[in-house]
């Protein structure tokens, strides 16, 4: 009996990953809009100075977002700068979803503060593993609050959003709505946190 030829089976989002990535990579910036904030009834009683650090987007393995782990980070496939591009945008915009919902009594760019917030971001596009185009659109804040006096960590936080988008035709307007909503969604969960933790009201 002739010998069997070994059959490779590869799934289509692992066939179609390489070429979105390049899609995704050539497509115009997308601003974050954020929608309208509704001022919280938890504000601290302190001034934040606030700082905008590391901020990526990123395309990682088909079905990342949907396994336990949650280093997405270990799961990259590709950065897609683009996508978070121009940063003082991106500034501009989380500034006034800071300000909007009024966590801190005060919130400011230059001069002095009660404490230093500097906000980290990150946006994870999942091709999942489903034979079809909706993708899902992942993002992780994290927060640091320093002494201004001698920049001690003094808390961190971390917040999560999610959102599921089609990009099959691979243009900005696809990408613009769920990357927003997922970081939306995760600043609200990550500044959520900060309001009820009683210890930071009493630092």
């Amino acid at each position: 009996m002739p010998a069997r030829t070994p059959r490779f089976t590869v799934s289509l989002p692992a066939l179609l990953a390489p070429l979105l990535i390049g899609l995704l990579a050539g497509c115009a910036t997308i601003p974050f809009d954020p929608a309208p904030v509704v001022p919280t009834k938890h504000q601290l009683p302190y001034s934040v100075k606030l700082k905008l650090g590391a901020l990526g987007a990123f395309m990682v393995e088909p079905g990342a977002t949907m396994i336990a782990d949650p280093g997405l980070q270990n799961h990259v496939l590709s950065p897609i700068d683009s996508l978070v591009s121009p940063r003082e945008q991106w500034e501009a915009a989380i500034l006034q979803y800071v300000t909007a919902r009024q966590t801190f009594r005060r919130v400011v760019r230059e001069g002095t503060a009660d404490l230093d917030l500097e906000l980290q971001a990150a946006i994870y596009i999942d091709p999942s593993r489903a034979f079809d185009f909706n993708y899902i659109y992942a993002a992780r804040v994290d927060a640091l609050l320093k002494d201004p006096r001698n920049g001690r960590l003094l808390k961190s936080y971390s917040g999560f959003g999610k959102a599921v988008g089609e990009v099959a035709r691979g243009g900005k307007d696809d990408d613009r709505r769920p990357v927003n909503r997922a970081l939306h969604a995760a600043l609200n969960d990550l500044f959520g946190k900060m309001e009820h933790d009683r210890r930071l009201a009493s630092l």
